[in-house]
């Protein structure tokens, strides 16, 4: 019979027997595992940004390009190998060339970053004293840049530092914190294309964070260029028309193709000022005075006059007039015991139907409102893509609002009454449609055809 001490020691001897197997399984079976784990602990990836694809008009004159920024890092691990004297001389001829002091400490362990966006001749001077100043490195990245400024900065857009909420969206997509995304406009839209794909090298290094060997490098590629619609010149134009407002928005359209010419919207921004995430910028020291980020050229209102034309064609489609009928304009126009007045005082007298669209007679459009009705208005304005995106390819874009007595009812509570009717014929009251619908509109009206707008032309990689 075993004795209690013998089956103790039987039981100690069979659990080291399954502790030794589990160890030499560790460090055998698993070796090239955890070898590899150790390789990557002791290594670090250096990023290198791509540039961002550049974009052109459409005669090729550039508007969006980049820039190189240089800035001056300091290695912690290697003036701290120098004795104090010669970190102190090191550190003393850096702060005359850069002209400002450096705050350094021995005991910091990432490289630190002693000044961004140098200038390229200071940047040339601290690369031709490298000898002299080991520990110092230069480095360069591209940064956006809107040479013209404010011009067509609605449509172009920005770009910025990617924030938390975006990226648990497009990480998903390969984005990662601290990438540089467009933030608006067509830097947004077409961002994916653009952007480029990032390189860098995997550096092997020591306890102390000092570079070996590199194991790996990747150059980075550059974006897809763009080629956009716009003429520039007439862009200018249509920017330099708004400037004496206080705000508004200008949209020129190839009435055939839906290309968009030019298309402007005040008050405006600068682009650069958000480029590089570096600089010393903040958005509670930006001018955000009427709204300059809104792209009013998108953006809803109700149309008035310019609507008149959906109203005319409604009612002789429908048969409620004549272009030849003749009214009478005396200034005003009576709903009930009120009055709605005609811009002109005094009005416009014996006017035909055609002529009340080429004068914009108010009165003869009352009367037109309301022969039709909400309903029948907002079947043509429906027609010719009123209350609809019109598909252009720029964010902010409303949708707009084209009121029916149904609709009234359920938002409103309200019953729609003959005054409604007279101001939905003049573009008043609960229509809101963006300026760029009704560009639509009148091209449809030019070219038969309702076209869907648009602004990049074609996007080029480095394959075409």
């Amino acid at each position: 019979m075993i004795k209690k001490n013998q089956l103790l020691l039987i039981v100690f001897i069979i659990l080291f027997g399954l502790l030794f197997l589990r160890l030499s399984q560790l460090q055998l079976a698993q070796y090239n595992k955890y070898s590899s784990l150790a390789t990557e602990n002791a290594a670090k990836t250096v990023p290198e940004r791509a540039p961002r694809g550049i974009i052109y008009d459409r005669f090729g004159k550039v508007i969006v390009e980049n820039r190189p920024v240089f800035s001056v890092r300091v290695l912690p691990y290697i003036l701290a190998a120098k004795t104090r004297a010669e970190r102190e001389r090191i550190l003393s001829q850096l702060e005359k060339l850069l002209g400002e002091k450096i705050d350094f400490k021995v005991s910091a362990t990432e490289p630190l970053l002693v000044k961004n966006n140098v200038p390229l001749i200071t940047a040339i001077q601290i690369e031709e004293k490298s000898q002299e100043l080991p520990g110092v490195v230069v480095t360069s990245r591209p940064v956006r840049l809107y040479p013209y400024e404010n011009l067509a900065s609605h449509l172009l857009g920005f770009v910025g530092e990617i924030e938390a909420k975006e990226l648990n969206v497009m990480s998903r997509d390969g984005y990662r914190l601290g990438d540089i995304i467009g933030k608006d406009g067509v830097e947004r839209v077409y961002d994916k294309l653009i952007r480029g794909r990032d390189g860098g090298k995997k550096v092997e290094v020591d306890v102390k964070g000092t570079p070996i060997r590199i194991l790996e490098s990747i150059d980075p590629q550059s974006g897809a260029d763009m080629k956009l619609t716009i003429d520039l010149e007439m862009q200018k134009v249509a920017e330099a028309a708004l400037r004496p407002y206080k705000e508004g928005a200008v949209v020129v359209m190839d009435v055939k193709k839906g290309e968009i010419l030019a298309m402007a919207s005040y008050p405006n921004f600068d682009p650069n000022v958000f480029a590089d995430p570096f600089s010393n910028w903040k958005w509670e020291n930006v001018d955000r005075g009427n709204h300059p980020f809104m792209n009013r050229a998108l953006g809803i209102y109700p149309p008035g006059s310019i609507f008149k034309v959906i109203t005319l064609a409604a009612a002789l489609e429908e048969g409620k007039a004549l272009p030849d009928e003749v009214m009478n304009c005396r200034g005003y126009y009576r709903v009930l015991n009120r009055y709605a007045k005609c811009w002109l005082e005094g009005g416009h007298g014996s006017i035909t139907v055609k002529e009340g669209l080429t004068w914009s007679c108010d009165v003869v459009f009352y009367e037109l409102g309301k022969r039709l009705g909400p309903d029948l208005i907002a079947k043509y304005a429906t027609k010719f893509g009123l209350g609809s995106y019109s598909g252009i390819d720029l964010p902010q874009e409303k949708m707009g609002n084209v009121p029916t007595e149904k609709w009234k009812k359920k938002y409103l509570k309200e019953p729609w009454y003959d005054g409604d009717s007279i101001n939905y014929g003049i573009g008043q009251g609960f229509l809101q449609v963006t300026p760029l619908q009704m560009a639509v509109v009148y091209g449809a009206i030019a070219s038969g055809r309702i076209v869907k707008p648009y602004v990049v032309d074609e996007v080029k990689d480095e394959k075409g």
